[in-house]
């Protein structure tokens, strides 16, 4: 009978959970869709790179916003048992308060693992690939991005001014400056300008050029010549877009080397990023998000089991989940302003590790003393 209580219990934390982490998680990542909408309209990638870059990055929001969510789901599910008697169920089939708490943390640290889980490898390895999809992308929005009057430096490397548009893909008055803007000191800098141009084949990188002039820098001399048509071909270039994997992207195996790397004065090289001493606070950081900041899990669970101390037949009841709300949101705040504590020593991590184990035995043995007097 006792497995049945709790099996339904977890169904119904998890069912809880589950709901609202989905709800919450499409809502975020609708809004952050939105912001990403630049890689179509300012850097020119297609809407397929877009929609996989979004969907890559889904994990990072789970991985965010589980720690509230479960605590929210337990807190809950709790005031619901109380108000439909359902508690009286385990208290009258022998289930003492102290069982039904270490029953509630033990599950509490399964989802804690898959916390970790999804910090250390799910996340960051789905952020590389949607980095990658940026990385090994080709620009093919940009008939759409070329407009008329307007300077278009979303490629790097290079800059086009379209003084007319004709039609979807035939221009007039073309301007091409390929490298430093007007710095003739660089032996890459060009200069094209014709006066028709369009965009030809299926994926429209080729640009066909007519009756132009072409200006470039050859060992400091510039050579200049006119023609009737040439073809530029602009598939070698990329978008502007940010393709270097940022700290959150990295795999745990790499910042771990990299850190303990740093600790001990040693080198540690790696092509996707660079493991410089001025970099080691937030690799600190990230550790701690991905490492530490679940610990603090089974901590919101205590709390949340504080609302076992009272029934719904106190007076003060509804004042005391309050409270008991307070207090969850309180950790959850403290569990964020560590982060930002965190300096470039492997001190702090141990030092707020430390103290989640602490406030853990802490706050078990206080509350355990409450309702074995009950």
């Amino acid at each position: 009978m006792e497995k049945l209580l709790f099996r339904k219990l977890i169904t119904d934390i998890s069912l809880r959970a589950l709901i609202i982490i989905f709800t919450i998680g499409l809502i975020v990542w609708i809004i952050q869709a939105v912001n990403y909408l630049d890689f179509v309209i300012d850097d020119g990638h297609n809407f397929k790179i877009y929609f996989l870059y979004n969907l890559y990055n889904f994990p990072k929001i789970i991985h965010r916003i589980l720690p509230f969510v479960f605590a929210i789901s337990i807190f809950f599910e709790l005031i619901k048992y109380e108000k439909n008697n359902e508690l009286l169920i385990f208290w009258t089939n022998g289930v003492s308060k102290k069982k039904f708490i270490n029953n509630l943390i033990s599950f509490t640290f399964i989802v804690m693992f898959i916390q970790v889980l999804f910090g250390s490898f799910i996340s960051p390895n789905n952020q590389f690939k949607a980095r990658l999809f940026l990385k090994n992308s080709n620009m093919d929005f940009l008939p759409n991005l070329i407009k008329q009057g307007k300077f278009i430096d979303t490629i790097s490397g290079l800059t086009i001014f379209i003084n007319q548009k004709t039609d979807n893909n035939s221009f007039k008055n073309i301007y091409i400056q390929e490298g430093q803007f007007v710095d003739f000191k660089q032996n890459d800098n060009q200069i094209i300008y014709a006066k028709e141009g369009f965009l030809i084949n299926e994926n429209k990188k080729l640009f066909r050029l007519l009756n132009g002039k072409v200006i470039s820098n050859n060992n400091n001399k510039l050579i200049s010549f006119e023609f009737d048509k040439i073809d530029y071909d602009l598939s070698k270039f990329s978008s502007s877009s940010i393709k270097k994997p940022k700290i959150q992207e990295l795999s745990s195996v790499k910042l771990i080397k990299c850190t303990f790397s740093l600790m001990s004065g040693q080198t540690y090289i790696d092509d996707l990023f660079s493991c410089e001493i001025k970099k080691l606070k937030n690799f600190n950081q990230e550790l701690y998000k991905r490492f530490i900041k679940p610990f603090y899990l089974p901590i919101l669970t205590l709390v949340c089991c504080f609302l076992l101390t009272f029934s719904k037949e106190n007076h003060n009841y509804t004042l005391r989940t309050i409270k008991v709300f307070t207090y969850v949101f309180l950790v959850l705040v403290i569990s964020e302003i560590f982060m930002r504590y965190i300096q470039d020593s492997t001190i702090y991590l141990i030092l707020f590790l430390g103290i989640a184990f602490i406030c853990f035995s802490l706050i078990y043995i206080f509350l355990i003393g409450r309702v074995s007097n009950d």
